[in-house]
């Protein structure tokens, strides 16, 4: 009650959905809202399954949620299509098992090919490793432990979006 106090009752949690509310505001600012439109369904569709997740498992210490939303926010750029599968696999994770992690770990089931121009992969790249403010190796982190969080609740999610959607 005492620390309550002297903080005035001013607790800031910060949750998943202010990681990527924060996150999502800071890759827009750097890529100038460039994406903004691609990113506008993706965004959505993973601010729902971050919702979601957190009501089949809350974020605690094991599931942070910076590092929940960071990767969440990667994610959505290979969902959106602007960024290879591959840009965000850990070096230690083979790419046949980081495609089937992908594969398992999604509502839907193919692996989306980027379609972004090669030459600007790099930049939008670097605009998420500085939007996250997290090294490329701890977001590649996040972004297989966001899959793999995702693939755990992958059924029960799956049923949700269905019954959410029809």
């Amino acid at each position: 009650l005492g620390l309550l106090r002297s903080l005035r009752w001013q607790v800031n949690v910060q949750s998943v959905e202010s990681w990527f509310s924060m996150i999502e505001a800071r890759f827009g600012v750097l890529t100038a809202e460039m994406f903004s439109r691609d990113m506008t369904w993706a965004g959505q569709e993973m601010r729902e399954l971050a919702l979601a997740l957190i009501q089949w498992r809350p974020a605690n210490k094991r599931r942070p949620p910076r590092r929940l939303a960071g990767g969440l926010f990667g994610i959505g750029l290979l969902r959106a299509a602007l960024l290879p599968a591959e840009a965000l696999r850990p070096q230690y994770v083979c790419q046949d098992e980081w495609e089937q992690l992908f594969q398992e770990s999604q509502v839907m089931d193919e692996v989306p090919s980027c379609t972004l121009q090669p030459e600007l992969i790099p930049s939008v790249l670097a605009s998420l490793v500085a939007a996250t403010n997290l090294p490329l190796e701890e977001l590649q982190q996040a972004c297989e432990f966001a899959m793999g969080c995702l693939r755990g609740a992958r059924g029960d999610l799956y049923r949700m979006f269905a019954l959410g959607r029809t």
